[in-house]
């Protein structure tokens, strides 16, 4: 009788997987719209951007036109740039009127695999320029917005604030018509040299997947244990260059210990617990030196 409920339930789940994966797949009926049109993004990037330099930094989105039924209504496409002050100078928040850099019109797009496709590219600078933010105001943790708003042949509008959750964040979709930039600050020029990490394991067979990724003038590696108990790593940072620390998780991470030391000696991260995925805070704050 055991093997005969184990089957059963075996084939159940079989078919519960293939139900949820066919329903995720977010099909349309093409015979029930009669309008709409989205951006889908086939690329995006959005690095972080250094406050020392923010000229040498671009924000890009690689979009593709698809109104579902084919009937060419694309007309132009407007892209904002908005700035976020996350950081607030006794209680107050700037605040930024959202800005209009350019209108891409319909000629502008090429058609790759019968579709068309355009990529929108925004200098920080530019967009500084354009909504009014010095260097000066920059500062850890605030965010360039970049925002498309598609137009159609029929006199309507498509952006962040009138799409659906589904249409922003499916897979079939990918059409968040928003993309996201945080401000970064590069380490002060003492402390540009070489980092190390020492990287502990108490079980002694490595980090099971886990990892310390970590980006030093836009080149980004991941330093492991693939065995052993401990090891130790050096990384530059380039002077004037963003440098920054990620936790990525893995099989064993109640294992993982780990300490990142700056070029002076001072011990940066002294991680004695269980990590968490994701960014790794320095006791300095970049910014403030």
């Amino acid at each position: 009788m055991k093997k005969i409920f184990s089957l059963l339930a075996a084939s159940a789940l079989i078919f519960t997987s293939f139900s949820c994966e066919d329903e995720d797949k977010d099909r349309l009926n093409i015979s029930q719209v009669t309008g709409g049109a989205i951006l889908r993004t086939l690329s995006s990037e959005a690095p972080p951007v250094n406050s020392g330099s923010p000229e040498t930094v671009n924000m890009s989105a690689k979009v593709e036109f698809d109104d579902f039924v084919n009937d060419d209504t694309l007309e132009s496409v407007d892209v904002f740039m908005d700035f976020v002050d996350a950081t607030p100078v006794a209680g107050v928040l700037l605040e930024f009127d959202e800005a209009l850099i350019t209108n891409i019109p319909a000629s502008a797009f090429t058609t790759e695999d019968g579709n068309l496709v355009t990529t929108v590219t925004v200098n920080i600078a530019d967009a500084m320029s354009a909504i009014g933010v010095t260097q000066a105001q920059l500062y850890g943790g605030d965010v360039f917005l970049m925002r498309l708003a598609l137009k159609t042949t029929d006199g309507q509008t498509f952006t962040s604030t009138n799409v659906g959750t589904k249409i922003q964040t499916s897979s079939a979709f990918r059409s968040p018509f928003r993309y996201s930039a945080a401000v970064a600050c590069p380490p002060p020029a003492n402390l540009a040299g070489d980092w190390v990490l020492d990287l502990n394991d108490s079980y002694g067979d490595g980090w099971n997947g886990a990892a310390i990724s970590v980006s030093a003038g836009g080149v980004v590696t991941d330093f492991t244990l693939t065995g052993g108990s401990s090891g130790q790593f050096t990384v530059n940072a380039p002077v004037g260059e963003l440098l920054t620390f990620t936790y990525k998780s893995g099989a064993w991470d109640s294992e993982v210990t780990y300490t990142i030391t700056d070029p002076e000696g001072k011990v940066q991260v002294d991680q004695t617990s269980e990590p968490t995925a994701g960014p790794i805070k320095t006791v300095d704050d970049f910014c403030a030196l």
